[in-house]
């Protein structure tokens, strides 16, 4: 894999974004950071106040990386699962070994773990920012579940910067629908973010870029970690 001096767009918010950056120098790429997404405080937490009671609870949940260091300062759960890798990886710097499922590591794959079948009478938390598809909680609940979404953090647009209007982009990976969003709205009027080629973290994503009128390859990466979106990095690369 090599995308020597290839300048690809991390749109990642910027405490995600430095593991994604590294890789992508490593291969001889030029990482550029432009955070679309900031991760602030939400201010009700009462109903993480209330998951206190860990005896109530059979499965916790976490959506993200982000939910995990929203919410561990907090609560200690036992039972877990991670959405993703990098989830997984968080809760493993916090001591806490999670089940994670099989790529592409969305709700759909976690849906489709053993653990996930035989669900009926069983609490589940499902720790996440605000908003979200509601795929995972409605799937649990008709096997049987009892679901409780508990919301720790909330997601911005930041300010756009100036250098940005004078910067070159090769390749822009984007892990978001609203991420997606926000970087549109920040560069409204910059006719190149419509025929830069993008790397998306699903088919979701890649749709929302066709309706936003994006004319430039997008290839959804194989996995959705960091890795996967790299390789994406790389089968874009061909296109120059």
């Amino acid at each position: 894999m090599n995308i020597n001096g290839i300048k690809v767009l991390v749109t990642r918010p910027a405490h995600q974004a430095e593991h994604l950056c590294q890789l992508i120098a490593e291969k001889g790429g030029q990482p550029i950071r432009l955070p679309v997404i900031e991760i602030v405080e939400i201010d009700d937490k009462s109903a993480l106040l209330e998951c206190r009671n860990q005896e109530s609870l059979d499965i916790a949940i976490f959506i993200s990386a982000n939910a995990v260091e929203k919410t561990l300062p907090t609560l200690q759960p036992r039972q877990v699962i991670a959405v993703g890798k990098r989830t997984a990886q968080t809760l493993k710097a916090w001591g806490i070994t999670a089940l994670c499922p099989p790529p592409p590591f969305n709700s759909e794959a976690l849906l489709s773990m053993p653990q996930m079948q035989s669900v009926t009478g069983k609490k589940i938390v499902i720790f996440r920012g605000e908003g979200g598809r509601e795929l995972l909680a409605d799937t649990l609940r008709e096997r049987g579940a009892s679901v409780k979404y508990v919301q720790v953090y909330r997601r911005v647009q930041p300010p756009t910067p100036a250098w940005i209007a004078n910067t070159q982009i090769d390749i822009i990976i984007v892990t978001s629908q609203e991420g997606l969003r926000n970087l549109f709205a920040m560069l409204d009027g910059q006719s190149w973010l419509r025929h830069t080629p993008l790397v998306v973290m699903s088919e979701r994503i890649r749709a929302e870029a066709e309706r936003l009128g994006v004319d430039a390859p997008v290839v959804v990466a194989s996995e959705a970690s960091d890795e996967g979106l790299l390789e994406g990095v790389s089968k874009i690369n061909q296109y120059f």
